[in-house]
């Protein structure tokens, strides 16, 4: 009895022991990287190795240029921006560890977690098993760090501030501007008749509502990438598929279109009230063919990302 009971203490001691390792040498690798890097050996050790008082958040990417993944950079910024938020900040403890597993050095993991793509965010809970719900969605959330950061504390119970290097990119825009807008009134002295031009302020205006209609906030708030290339066919997606998603090029696309929609309408609009006149007519009809070819395109766009719209008009 005695010794059944100095063998389970000498094996609780091992464990204690064990753990208390690992969580040291998490706490030291973090202090030097705040994504920690895995390969086989620590995988089995830092998250397969039970107990575990602790959550660990893991990225599995691919950044070798050989694989050609743009996302997986992007999100890697990201994933490091949150990552590094947490270590510098004042509440930081070992009670979650942020980590990697790129594929050319880990594979056998991909292999043993049955992962075909890249990148995936998973989150392995300091007790019991993984759910749905620790695998982030991409596709719906974004890849900024905020969502990430969002979806941590929903799994974890644990905040983490975002954290971002200074930008200096918009004051240097908004420098620029006011320097264009104070050149232009030096060179125009005292005239300023141009700013009640009703053409400059209507083409100004179409521009910000191409670009709001386009999509350009979301894309902003979420991060989305600019296209998708297949690693296996080496293929560009510049419109994604889904209704949840869209990629940078896509708005671009869909900014011209409704563009060339709206001086469609423009030269049906103005052209000269003359039947006799044959330059009318050809601007009207000009402006109606626009229309057609071009919004028979937008429907067309619609119906990818809608696979059970059923309207269409040319194509």
């Amino acid at each position: 009895m005695i010794t059944a009971v100095l063998l389970c203490a000498f094996v609780a001691s091992a464990l204690s022991n064990s753990l208390e390792t690992r969580v040291e040498q998490l706490n030291e690798i973090s202090y030097r990287t705040p994504v920690v890097k895995l390969d086989d050996d620590k995988y089995k050790s830092f998250i397969r190795t039970m107990p575990r008082n602790y959550s660990i958040v893991v990225m599995f990417t691919a950044l070798s240029p050989n694989r050609n993944c743009k996302i997986c950079k992007e999100v890697h910024t990201e994933y490091t921006t949150l990552a590094r938020s947490h270590r510098y900040s004042r509440s930081f403890n070992s009670d979650i560890f942020f980590t990697m597993v790129d594929y050319d050095g880990g594979a056998a993991i991909f292999q043993r977690l049955k992962l075909t793509s890249a990148p995936v965010i998973l989150h392995f809970p300091a007790s019991g098993k993984r759910k749905k719900e620790d695998k982030f969605d991409l596709e719906r959330r974004g890849i900024n760090a905020e969502s990430i950061s969002k979806w941590v504390k929903d799994r974890t119970d644990i905040g983490i501030e975002v954290i971002r290097p200074p930008n200096y990119t918009n004051a240097i825009l908004l420098g620029v501007f006011l320097f264009a807008v104070s050149g232009t009134l030096l060179i125009k002295g005292n005239s300023l008749d141009f700013l009640y031009k009703w053409k400059y302020w209507a083409i100004t205006s179409m521009f910000i509502m191409f670009a709001m209609t386009s999509g350009q906030m979301w894309l902003h708030i979420r991060g989305a990438p600019f296209a998708h290339v297949d690693r296996e066919t080496g293929r560009t997606s510049f419109i994604h598929g889904g209704s949840n998603m869209m990629f940078v090029a896509e708005s671009y696309i869909i900014a011209v279109v409704n563009g060339v929609i709206a001086l469609g309408f423009i030269m049906m609009a103005d052209a000269p009230k003359d039947p006799t006149n044959l330059n009318s007519k050809y601007m009207s009809y000009g402006g109606l063919a626009l229309v057609v070819v071009f919004f028979s395109i937008l429907l067309a766009i619609f119906r990818m990302k809608h696979r059970g719209y059923p309207y269409s008009l040319l194509f």
